[in-house]
């Protein structure tokens, strides 16, 4: 094998835990519930993305339109892909924490470069391959079209990630590349990053809001819709007329564009990689070093300061555990500002306003499940470890300072978020008090939950934040289990009202109760043996 595939092969296991899964001798590594977990959670994504597509293909299909739906998709897995690749730029392309050990490997720079970019291909075709593949066989099942569309969705579906790729990696790198210039850059970095995020889910939501109404009349406004689509990305057009009307034409000019554009950009990666490389790794002094007053904290304040301080040193940490709580805040600024109204065509379904604001607890707490930044704490202490280790305090005190940083996340925005959205749907008494208390037990929940799946399943030799914060099992799990525990009582909660509240809030304080005990005797214990 060459070296190109020597080094697509290792980090892919690696990034993966294909390594450690096969040669440890550890019966939990070796259990495949991280394969299943993360197939099952593939496959849901993909019959989703079918029935959506089936529902808009049927509407369009009397008027022989079915490919808008392509148009669509196409672009959503664009924005998908633009969306992931800004924070995944820094750290797999550029400023790679091995980047010093590949760069002393006795291969050419420009496999390495080769094997970052393929890296970044490969990534996101799975995610291009999630919404094109089920919305391409609803196609082919709803339009029946004719045998040369199949060899033209596959060469579209290859070039799909590309353009995307590119602007996202000029826009992650300007963001790197910006915070290393500054003394504080783990700061800038998590502000810019936040703040492109914030720009995406106002956009996002202003279409949410809406989506109601497209559902319901597509078959009307699907003209409009593919207009405004390809007139804010061009190559969905020609997109749309090579896959739904076979122009050869327009597919030549799409693969020209996208592997043209994907061809000028790499060669411009090569001349600039390791000039961006030494820029954005390069450390800086935050500030002139003085002689003052030593200071003394306790063990307590010290490791949460600590804890606090690797939280907000990753952008990408940051942005993935707090992408609930900003979301939450967006909707709870709709709900005030605009009412039940804002929320677009779901104001109209009977009953709406009774539901909602029954549910407006768990819906809180549904948004504080999306992320948990305990579920990837031990592991990103990563080859540092042992300088925790080998503290003088108590281990509990370790423990205790990351659940810290969870609650710090979610107290304030429980807070600011709940009073908006009483303000905003003016509920009963016992209603109000939940719109608080409820999140506030399901959010300790979370963070106690994300902290024992991660003593379960450490990952220490990870060469990637990425690898550990979004590929990661106890990620994965503690989400699937936050999202089923609001699920559940929520189905129910609108048929017998704040019944099921009060169940929900102590069955979930019992549990919280259990996990908590349990992290400060076993959970400690695992620690200790790491």
């Amino acid at each position: 094998m060459n070296n190109l595939g020597l080094l697509l092969k290792a980090y892919m296991r690696t990034s993966f835990g294909f390594n450690k899964a096969r040669y440890t001798h550890e019966k939990r590594t070796k259990s495949t519930g991280m394969t299943v977990l993360m197939v099952f959670c593939y496959a849901v994504v993909i019959f989703a993305v079918f029935g959506i597509c089936v529902g808009l293909m049927s509407s369009l299909a009397p008027l022989h339109t079915e490919y808008m739906v392509l148009n669509l998709m196409m672009v959503a897995a664009s924005v998908m892909v633009l969306f992931t690749t800004i924070y995944k730029v820094n750290g797999t392309l550029f400023g790679f924490r091995d980047y010093d050990l590949q760069m002393s490997l006795p291969i050419r720079t420009g496999t390495l470069i080769a094997s970052r970019i393929l890296v970044l291909y490969i990534l996101n075709a799975l995610f291009v391959l999630a919404v094109m593949v089920p919305a391409g066989v609803a196609y082919a099942i709803i339009a029946q079209p004719a045998a040369l569309f199949y060899p033209f969705f596959i060469l579209t579906f290859l070039a799909i990630p590309l353009l995307p790729i590119i602007i996202a990696t000029v826009i992650g790198t300007l963001i790197a590349v910006a915070a290393s210039r500054v003394k504080r850059k783990s700061g800038l970095s998590v502000v810019l990053t936040v703040a492109a995020f914030m720009v995406f889910m106002i956009v996002w939501m202003t279409f949410w809001t809406n989506s109601g109404d497209i559902m319901l009349d597509f078959a009307d406004v699907g003209d409009m819709v593919n207009g405004v689509v390809t007139s804010v990305y061009p190559l969905a057009a020609l997109y749309g007329n090579a896959v739904g009307s076979y122009d050869v034409l327009s597919l030549l000019l799409f693969l020209l564009v996208s592997f043209g554009a994907f061809a000028v950009f790499t060669a411009v990666v090569a001349k600039l990689f390791k000039r961006l490389n030494t820029s954005i790794t390069t450390t800086r002094a935050a500030g002139d070093y003085k002689m003052t007053e030593l200071r003394t904290q306790s063990p307590k304040k010290a490791l949460y300061q600590r804890e606090l301080k690797r939280y907000f040193s990753s952008s990408q940490y940051v942005l993935n555990t707090a992408v609930g709580p900003l979301l939450l805040v967006v909707v709870a600024i709709i709900l005030l500002v605009s009412g039940v109204d804002g929320l677009g065509t779901y104001a109209d379904i009977p009953g709406f306003d009774y539901f909602l604001t029954v549910n407006a607890p768990l819906a809180i707490a549904f948004f504080l499940a999306l992320g948990s930044t305990t579920a990837v704490s031990v592991s990103l202490e990563g080859k540092n470890l042992w300088i925790v280790r080998s503290l003088p305090v108590d281990t509990r005190l370790v423990l205790k300072a990351k659940l810290n940083v969870s609650l710090v996340l979610y107290i304030p925005t429980i807070a600011v978020c709940g009073t908006l959205f009483n303000l905003a749907l003016s509920p009963q008494p016992l209603y109000a008090v939940m719109t608080y208390a409820l999140p506030l037990v399901y959010g300790l929940f979370i963070a106690l939950f994300g902290l024992k799946a991660n003593l379960d399943s450490p990952n220490f030799d990870w060469t990637n934040e990425v690898t550990v914060i979004k590929q990661s099992k106890p990620t994965l799990l503690t989400l699937l289990v936050g999202v089923v525990l609001v699920a559940v009582p929520a189905i129910f909660a609108a048929m017998a009202g704040s019944f099921v509240i009060v169940i929900a809030f102590a069955a979930v304080t019992a549990l919280d109760i259990l996990l908590y005990r349990s992290l400060m005797t076993k959970g400690a214990a695992q620690f200790e043996r790491f």
